[in-house]
């Protein structure tokens, strides 16, 4: 590794360990810089001690910045299929493509900054004004999960006019926002998951 790559990495223990403790967000700085550079990474080649790898992976996983690639029966977050073996693939989020090397340049989680830019990428042509709709979904939404009904309720209460399901798409695409299949095969209604890495703020 170089010295700008480890410069890097201990940057973004830095902004991780706001929210993490000392040694997960070393390890998890490891992990996500590695896979940022990659269009995805095995199991093996995940360099940190034994001890810790599953954990960490788990973690990571948990908090939506690195997915499995295998899926049980949809690409949704929560029917990808976690396994801890060598050839196991996993991969970044979009979203987390942006938030990484900006927190390896500055210390600092900047999720606006990565929204706009994986927005931007996405082809949304109001970008600020997706941001604050998010901005307002995650106050109404604290434990990351909500109904599409209670999206096109609070982008009418902002006055925004949305095609609610190009809207879900485009956060579906940038790793901004996941289905919750089965919760909406019980209920009946469209459950989403927003990403929980885009909810914390270096303070």
């Amino acid at each position: 590794m170089t010295i700008a790559n480890l410069e890097g990495v201990s940057n973004l223990a830095h902004a991780l360990s706001n929210r993490f403790s000392v040694e997960e967000s070393a390890y998890l700085a490891r992990v996500l810089s590695e896979a940022c550079r990659r269009e995805s990474i095995t199991y093996e080649e995940i360099d940190i001690p034994p001890d810790w790898k599953d954990d960490i992976i788990l973690l990571a996983y948990e908090e939506r910045m690195l997915l499995p690639m295998k899926s049980l029966r949809s690409s949704a977050w929560e029917d990808r299929i976690l396994s801890f073996t060598e050839k196991e693939l996993y991969h970044l989020p979009r979203v987390m493509r942006f938030l990484v090397p900006r927190a390896e340049e500055t210390s600092d989680w900047h999720p606006e900054y990565a929204l706009a830019k994986v927005l931007q990428e996405a082809g949304d042509n109001r970008v600020q004004e997706t941001i604050d709709f998010l901005s307002k979904l995650k106050t109404v939404a604290p434990r990351c999960k909500l109904e599409a009904g209670r999206m096109q309720s609070v982008g009418a209460d902002l006055g925004l006019v949305i095609d609610m399901h190009d809207c879900i798409d485009r956060f579906v695409r940038c790793g901004i926002m996941s289905a919750c299949t089965q919760s909406s095969l019980r209920s009946g209604l469209a459950e989403y998951e927003i990403n929980r890495s885009i909810y914390w703020e270096t303070p």
